[in-house]
């Protein structure tokens, strides 16, 4: 057999694959795993945004793992790193009892989640 050849993933892609892999996997839990929307399109909407909720920093996505506590998950690629912003939000919810976790592939999400890897 050949080697395994790796490819260059975008953290937008990796999101879609592990939402579609959720979502086509268990669909009993459609809607326990979602992406949290967290950028704004102008300097405008921005504020609009902050004024209802839009906390820098926050997660990519959040997981209510049933019956468990919340996964807070943050998408990166595997040379991708974290804001600022992102390590001190971290640090705030995990110093508050919630689980958070950086994820660079798929595999490591059903892994971190307990998804079946068959």
């Amino acid at each position: 057999m050949g080697q395994r050849v790796t490819r260059a993933v975008s953290e937008n892609r990796l999101q879609q694959e592990i939402f579609t892999h959720h979502w086509n996997t268990y669909p009993n839990e459609r809607g326990l795993l979602f992406m949290v929307h967290n950028s704004a399109s102008s300097r405008i909407n921005g504020a609009r945004l902050k004024t209802m909720g839009m906390v820098p920093g926050v997660s990519d996505m959040i997981y209510l793992k049933p019956g468990g506590r919340p996964l807070l998950i943050e998408i990166k690629t595997m040379r991708g790193t974290q804001s600022p912003k992102q390590v001190a939000w971290q640090a705030r919810v995990v110093a508050n009892g919630y689980r958070y976790y950086v994820v660079r592939s798929l595999d490591e999400m059903k892994e971190i989640c307990g998804w079946k890897t068959g």
